[in-house]
């Protein structure tokens, strides 16, 4: 069952307070009436006067009577006098307490139940709390709701169960939420959360993302959903925090060149974030100089470096094309020792997955100080919380020194837990890379981005052509499967289909009738000449009657789908004969 609700307020200091006057009131109860009760029976003999007997009559006194009150006579002490009034009082609020808390939470299952376009956070660790905190912080309505059959939080009334449990997902308003966010500490778990949310969300608009620590199994389960042969309806992806701190990472300090030419890159650690990192940074140095008159030099450190570097190159093509890798198996001693790679570097990213280790080779390799401002940038995760004691910047309180604003510490967790990052998911950065690839092959034939207003970046596409981009991206697996073909993350030895003409053409002509399909649904009409306002386009007509230049661009696009597919990771395999 949930944990917390929508819009729930923090709990009201003065109902702390006065739950600890309450106790403090019946301790005080407690012992003047165990004093009073002694005077009183001393001066009744019929009553026993032993411990236990007094403290048996005492405890009688928060249940509206005791015997010796009830049958004895005489004076009643002072003590005893206060205890009889206060000791019920403390039952009474008791009872009340106890009334408030069963209502509240019957109130707050009563509120997860009329949710509308909530958000659901399944998990109790570090990235569901930052993901939760960021969401709410935002405006969105959070339910969230805990990890296995612990149920922790401000309502302690909730009901155990799994959180991939229907019923579970059920109680905390599946069939009405926006979003959910899968992430557990257990990639596995997360998994069939996600599943369960998808299959439950089908009627309504539904975004289900889901943790995954093991990037490969990120990409395998990412190929599998790209892979459908018609879209589930579900807007479903996985993601991996270390390859989302990567992409936030080079996008707020992207690599710039120095000295005239690219800089000098330093990886520490061939670790999922180091791995990341590579990739990243060179996608970002690709779109930045698409024609590298030189690559960038980059020198990956770890045990197994040359191991890494041939994997990655065998995984993204385009790696051998924009980076030098230099790998040094072995530790930084290695590198430092060796005249191959220049010194000093001007980025550095320390990227061991021991935190303790990694922070001491930032802090005493000297070496690696020369690269500037936020140059040098350390990977952690459990001792993030480090980074205030290194904030040099105006009205925090620096107890450490940053070597001159040269250190970075880098909480991946902090940086990968956005909700806009994640919901950048496979198919938005497919379809990005579609449209990339659309541009760059009109110019290359001279088209006028005059005459083609869909000849500009991501950023000021219309609304309206991105859609039609994600459309194509999320058709891909459909494509594919006509062919007989799958998608398959590019890891291991496997070979890579490539496609004859023949199949390009039948790609081509399947890709033209999804659009022209969309399109005459969207209410576009034939027409010579192009115009996006009166919704008019001289392709709107099938394949047969189209003009053999339009064939064409069809074609072009389906030749770079390997290349794209490439770009994120995977590629085509021929699954059985077409």
């Amino acid at each position: 069952m949930p944990s917390s609700v929508p819009d729930e307020p923090a709990r009201a200091p003065a109902a702390n307070v006065l739950r600890l006057t309450f106790a403090v009131v019946a301790l005080v109860s407690l012992v003047i009436g165990y004093i009073g009760l002694a005077q009183y029976v001393s001066r009744n003999p019929e009553f026993h006067g032993r411990p236990l007997d007094l403290l048996y009559y005492d405890l009688q006194l928060f249940v509206l009577g005791t015997p010796p009150l009830d049958e004895g006579s005489g004076r009643i002490p002072l003590l005893l006098d206060i205890a009889r009034f206060t000791a019920p009082a403390v039952t009474v609020y008791a009872f009340i307490e106890a009334g408030r808390l069963l209502f509240a939470a019957e109130l707050r299952r009563l509120r997860i139940r009329q949710a509308r376009d909530h958000v659901i956070v399944c998990g109790d660790g570090m990235v569901a709390d930052i993901l939760t905190r960021r969401l709410r912080a935002t405006g969105d309505r959070v339910v969230q709701v805990p990890s296995g059959s612990v149920v922790t939080g401000r309502d302690p009334f909730g009901l155990a169960g799994e959180a991939g449990d229907p019923e579970v997902l059920h109680a905390a308003g599946i069939s009405r939420a926006r979003a959910l966010y899968a992430c557990t500490d257990d990639s596995a778990t997360n998994t069939a959360i996600a599943l369960a949310a998808a299959r439950r969300g089908r009627h309504r608009p539904l975004a289900v993302y889901a943790q995954v620590s093991d990037p490969e199994l990120c990409l395998a389960l990412q190929a599998r959903h790209l892979g459908l042969a018609e879209p589930s309806g579900t807007r479903l992806d996985f993601f991996n925090i270390d390859d989302l701190a990567a992409r936030k990472l080079l996008n707020e300090a992207p690599l710039v060149p120095t000295h005239g030419g690219p800089p000098r890159v330093v990886v520490l650690g061939a670790t999922t974030f180091g791995r990341a990192v590579l990739v990243e940074l060179a996608r970002r140095w690709r779109v930045r100089d698409p024609q590298p008159r030189s690559p960038v030099p980059i020198a990956l450190v770890d045990a197994d470096a040359t191991g890494a570097a041939t994997e990655l190159s065998h995984r993204y093509p385009f790696l051998s094309r924009v980076c030098r890798i230099v790998p040094f198996d072995g530790g930084l001693a290695e590198l430092l020792a060796d005249p191959v790679f220049p010194l000093p570097p001007d980025r550095v990213f320390i990227c061991d997955d021991d935190e303790e280790r990694a922070l001491k080779t930032a802090l005493t390799a000297e070496q690696l100080w020369h690269g500037g401002p936020g140059s040098v940038v350390v990977r952690l995760d459990r001792l993030a919380s480090l980074r205030a004691a290194f904030d040099s910047r105006p009205g925090d309180h620096q107890v450490l020194d940053d070597l001159s604003g040269t250190l970075r510490l880098y909480g991946v967790a902090n940086a990968a837990c956005d909700p806009e990052l994640i919901g950048d998911d496979l198919v938005e950065r497919l379809a990005r890379v579609i449209h990339e690839s659309y541009v760059l092959s009109r110019r290359r034939h001279g088209e006028d981005p005059a005459r083609n207003p869909a000849l500009v970046g991501w950023e000021d596409l219309p609304e309206t052509l991105r859609q039609a981009n994600r459309s194509q991206a999320e058709d891909i697996g459909r494509k594919l499967r006509e062919l007989g073909c799958a998608l398959s993350p590019r890891v291991g030895s496997g070979a890579e289909y490539a496609l004859a003409e023949s199949e390009i053409e039948q790609l081509a002509v399947l890709e033209h009738q999804r659009w022209l399909k969309e399109r005459s649904a969207a209410g576009w009409r034939y027409a010579e000449q192009r115009d996006d306002a009166r919704r008019l386009h001289p392709a709107l007509r099938t394949w047969e009657d189209l003009h053999e230049e339009m064939r064409e661009r069809n074609h072009d696009a389906m030749r770079e789908l390997p290349a794209i597919l490439a770009e994120a990771g995977f590629r085509i395999v021929r699954v059985r004969a077409a």
